[in-house]
C-alpha cells in the first residue's frame, strides 16, 4: 500500500457513539485548521461548531499530536476525539476531546486524556465519553489504562478512582507539572 493510501485510510475512522454524545476522530486535516485558527475550515470538516477557545486550550495536544499522526498516520483511531452533542434542533457542537495519548505501548498500556468545555462540566460527560473509549479499547484488544492527574483536579480524580484505577506513582511533566499516575488492569471492571 502506498504511504498516501495509509494516510487517506487512516483519516476514514468510524465515530464512537455514546448515549448523548459522538466521538469523532480528529484527522491531520483537522488539527491543521485548528493550529491556523481557521475554525470554518475546522467546523466543515467535523460538521460541528468549534469553540471560538478551543484551539489555544489544545495548543500542546495538537503539536504533538500533529506530529504523532505525521510519523504514524496509522494511529489515528487512538487519538484524540472530539465529543460532539447534536442539540434537539440538530446544531452540533464540539464540547471537549478526548482519547488516548497513543496507541498501546509495549506492554499493551494505553493512557487516556480528556477534557470537558467549562459550560459542559459537571453533568457526566467525561465519566460517560472515558467509559465509551474504554469499551472501544476492550474491542481492540486492549484493557489495561493509564492516567495523570494533577493532585489538585479533584473532578478528575473522582472519574478515574470511580472507575477503579489505583495510584502507583507520580511523576512531573514538563506542561502540567506534578501529576499522580494511576493504572487500571481489566476493562470491564469486576463488581
Amino acid at each position: 500500500m502506498a504511504a498516501a493510501d495509509v494516510t487517506r485510510d487512516a483519516a476514514i475512522v468510524p465515530s464512537i457513539r455514546t448515549p448523548r454524545f459522538e466521538l469523532v476522530s480528529m484527522s491531520l486535516s483537522f488539527m491543521h485548521h485548528l493550529v491556523a485558527r481557521d475554525l470554518a475550515a475546522a467546523e466543515a470538516e467535523i460538521d460541528a461548531i468549534v469553540p471560538i477557545d478551543f484551539p489555544d486550550r489544545l495548543d500542546h495536544f495538537l503539536q504533538f499530536r500533529i506530529a504523532d499522526l505525521g510519523a504514524d498516520p496509522a494511529a489515528q483511531p487512538w487519538l484524540g476525539r472530539s465529543i460532539v452533542l447534536t442539540d434537539p434542533d440538530g446544531l452540533r457542537l464540539v464540547i471537549g476531546s478526548a482519547g488516548f495519548h497513543a496507541p498501546p505501548g509495549p506492554d499493551g498500556r494505553v493512557e487516556i486524556g480528556y477534557r470537558v468545555e467549562p459550560g459542559y462540566r459537571r453533568q457526566g460527560v467525561a465519566t460517560e465519553v472515558v467509559r465509551a473509549l474504554f469499551d472501544w479499547a476492550h474491542a481492540n484488544g486492549v484493557d489495561r489504562f493509564r492516567a495523570s492527574v494533577a493532585p489538585d483536579n479533584v473532578a478528575s480524580l473522582a472519574i478515574i478512582r470511580g472507575f477503579g484505577f489505583q495510584q502507583v506513582g507520580v511523576q512531573i511533566d514538563d506542561i502540567d507539572g506534578e501529576e499522580l499516575v494511576f493504572h487500571l488492569d481489566g476493562w470491564p471492571p469486576a463488581g
